[in-house]
């Protein structure tokens, strides 16, 4: 079976840790409130974070690669919708 794009997440650059959603920004607040418990925003802000999708092969991509894997599998909803060289969650579900 080919390697299909299944959700959103984000990636801590510096740790490796990955947070998994729907949508981004429920990524996004997973991570927020794991690092509130022992940073505060200014210092949470300043997190080296990238965006991407994990895959069916359990890897985490960004939305380049993503993209590259969503188009290869007819993954995306609409193609006629162009934003550019990157996937987005609203390009899936």
């Amino acid at each position: 079976m080919k390697e299909r794009i299944i959700c959103a997440a984000i990636k801590i650059v510096e740790t490796g840790k990955v947070f998994y959603g729907h949508r981004h920004d429920q990524c996004l607040n997973s991570l927020n409130g794991e690092l509130s418990w022992t940073m505060n925003r200014q210092e949470i802000s300043k997190v080296k974070k990238v965006q991407g999708f994990v895959t069916t092969e359990g890897r985490f991509v960004d939305r380049k690669e993503g993209l590259k894997i969503a188009l290869e599998n007819d993954q995306v909803i609409d193609k006629t919708q162009n934003r550019g060289n990157d996937l987005y969650s609203e390009d899936l579900y």
